[in-house]
């Protein structure tokens, strides 16, 4: 039953739709790369078979069918309405998102300190065991963390992911630069960005953790990732795609198909876009879409 405090009925629907069908893709895509690491470890083909390629490929159609499904579990009225029901699922979500941004760090420094031994065993099930953390942590701050505790630590929680999310790209961004300055100006490298980028992101986090007040609601920095986020995933796919399409029709733009464009540009155009908006304009998206 839906109190009267609680959001409206589409914005809870709206919420349930992303918890369901970020679950399903999640899972699925978590157990294919499960399956692709184990392959790789067991066997001496560098890639799986193909139907374990096909369960990683599910998990966008695994994205819709289970938004559908968390759509109509609240519109049928199935669900809890209440407004803890609702934070407790706004919680969950952005912590997933967050989560499965960043769980590429700690896979990262994986990387750099075992190198290909990751992918033997046992070690090939650390990037799995990170994913699966990454939902049980999602789970426990949403549904077992005390609220009063949540409520009052927020605004540095947010601070830290934003801040996180910022550094992990713009170290993504600073490795993409620096790897075609050596491409332009070499003509034998090597290069290894992952200790870098595990670096920027925790020297965010931790910036971001202590640039946020204690008093603060975390507001700015929650509105900026949900600008951000769908952005630099749009403008990515959107250059990628355009790449794409230009080779097949066999035009050849000055450096269009380079990681500088595909990447380098998204990636910046995204976090300027976000900041203005989040932190200049101070939009509101966040809150038209969750309420409360």
């Amino acid at each position: 039953m839906s109190s009267p405090d609680a959001p409206s009925m589409k914005q809870q629907a709206r919420v349930a739709a992303l918890q369901w069908g970020l679950v399903q893709a999640f899972l699925l895509d978590t157990f294919a790369r499960l399956l692709r690491n184990y392959y790789r470890a067991t066997t001496e083909a560098f890639f799986p078979p193909d139907w374990v390629i096909s369960i990683q490929f599910a998990a966008p159609l695994a994205l819709v069918v289970g938004g559908i499904g968390g759509y109509r579990w609240v519109t049928n009225r199935n669900a809890a309405t209440s407004a803890s029901a609702h934070r407790n699922r706004v919680v969950f979500v952005g912590s997933l998102v967050a989560g499965w941004t960043l769980a590429i760090v700690p896979t990262m420094a994986f990387q750099s300190i075992l190198g290909e031994r990751l992918y033997t065993v046992p070690f090939f099930v650390l990037p799995s065991l990170t994913a699966l953390s990454v939902f049980v942590g999602s789970y426990v701050l949403a549904y077992r963390v005390d609220t009063e505790w949540y409520r009052q630590n927020r605004g540095r929680l947010l601070g830290a992911v934003a801040g996180a999310v910022a550094g992990f790209f713009l170290g993504m961004a600073g490795f993409v630069a620096y790897g075609e300055y050596l491409v332009a100006t070499r003509t034998s490298f090597s290069l290894d960005g992952g200790t870098g980028i595990a670096v920027v992101t925790c020297l965010g986090a931790v910036g971001g953790y202590v640039l946020t007040g204690r008093g603060s609601t975390g507001d700015r920095a929650v509105e900026f990732l949900v600008i951000f986020l769908p952005s630099v995933l749009a403008l990515t796919l959107l250059m990628g795609l355009s790449s794409v399409a230009l080779a097949i029709i066999g035009v050849s733009a000055l450096g269009f198909n380079s990681s500088l464009t595909t990447l380098f540009v998204p990636i910046v155009l995204s976090l300027g876009l976000a900041s203005y908006l989040a932190y200049g304009a101070k939009t509101a998206v966040y809150q038209r879409f969750v309420g409360g």
